[in-house]
């Protein structure tokens, strides 16, 4: 049923500039009231000079991310790049065999995703989108810091919808590492970056030998076509899952993987948790990897193939549209 639960005020102006002004509804589905004045609490705690409009985003921001945590059940799975069809049709539309016999990527020699190896995974939650403009400047905004392209954007409206349903980009992995920290800071919950190995699990639907992250492991562009009985035929848009480039950055446009999972095919790439080394793989514990112990680049995954994998240097000059992440809980238990 759904439940639909009002901010509470909090020694009479929890949310307010204790001014005896009021704020709008924070409404959840799946968030208790009590969470939600926890939740409150802390941001009054943490940024008691804030205005009563930051606040409630703060707060809204916080709620969103336990709402949109997805709980995925560990196991056991051969992570790494496996084969493909020697001559598929299209490398769009390929089925896994245990005959098949070519690689997917000559990256994958570069990189270290060639070598298979065993991993078990702990249970996690894995958040269903990759975290937006609207989250990112609530962080920002609350350390008095500008806001991502705040030169592009000095008439910003935090009710715009282009800018709420957008990935944001990102800077550094520090920045990505620290967002998801200072949620796991309001929320109470262990939240963090994902780890690469959480990533590809659940971008190949618990370990699956999917080549793809999409809702049934194809790539069906919009604008593009399919050989059907000898003839192409365009893609329907309800056949559509996956984005062109004038999609780029915006989430949810498209069905999610059957984890409930968006964007994990297309969109920007996202940071992982973990340092990055080309022979990781070789040396890689089977029970929840965490990566290397230094480096100086961190793993980046999606944008491709599900076991397609790249380092990218943790700081760069400026904010690239390509470079985003999403957060993940860990905790073996579902968010409560």
């Amino acid at each position: 049923m759904y439940r639909k639960y009002l901010s509470l005020l909090i020694s009479a102006c929890v949310l307010t500039a204790c001014t005896g002004e009021t704020t709008a509804s924070v409404t959840s589905k799946t968030v208790p009231a009590e969470k939600i004045t926890q939740i409150e609490a802390k941001v009054k705690k943490l940024y008691p000079d804030a205005d009563t409009k930051l606040q409630h985003q703060i707060v809204e921001v916080a709620v969103e991310s336990l709402e949109s945590m997805v709980f995925i059940k560990g196991g056991t799975f051969m992570m790494g790049a496996f084969k493909a069809p020697c001559n598929p049709i299209s490398t769009d539309r390929m089925d896994w065999s245990p005959d098949a016999k070519c690689n997917t990527a000559l990256s994958n020699a570069e990189t270290g995703a060639n070598f298979m190896h065993k991993v078990t995974l702990s249970n996690y939650s894995l958040a269903n989108h990759e975290t937006t403009y609207h989250g990112f400047d609530a962080f920002k905004r609350a350390h008095n810091l500008p806001v991502v392209k705040a030169e592009n954007r000095a008439k910003y409206d935090l009710s715009d919808e282009q800018f709420k349903n957008k990935a944001t980009p990102t800077k550094t992995w520090q920045e990505a590492k620290d967002y998801c920290l200072w949620l796991g800071e309001l929320t109470g919950s262990p939240i963090d970056l994902p780890t690469e190995a959480q990533w590809e699990y659940a971008a190949r639907n618990r370990g699956k030998h999917l080549y793809y992250a999409t809702n049934n492991g194809y790539l069906q562009r919009k604008g593009d076509q399919h050989l059907v009985d000898g003839r192409y035929v365009d893609y329907t848009k309800d056949e559509w899952n996956i984005g062109s480039s004038i999609d780029l950055n915006q989430i949810k446009l498209y069905p999610p993987n059957p984890l409930s999972l968006y964007d994990m095919a297309g969109n920007v790439k996202e940071w992982m948790n973990d340092w990055y080394s080309e022979d990781y793989y070789q040396r890689s514990p089977e029970l929840d990897p965490q990566g290397p112990s230094r480096g100086s680049k961190k793993v980046m995954r999606g944008g491709g193939l599900t076991t397609s994998r790249a380092g990218q240097a943790i700081a760069q000059d400026g904010y690239i549209s390509l470079n985003g992440f999403r957060c993940a809980v860990q905790q073996p238990t579902p968010v409560k």
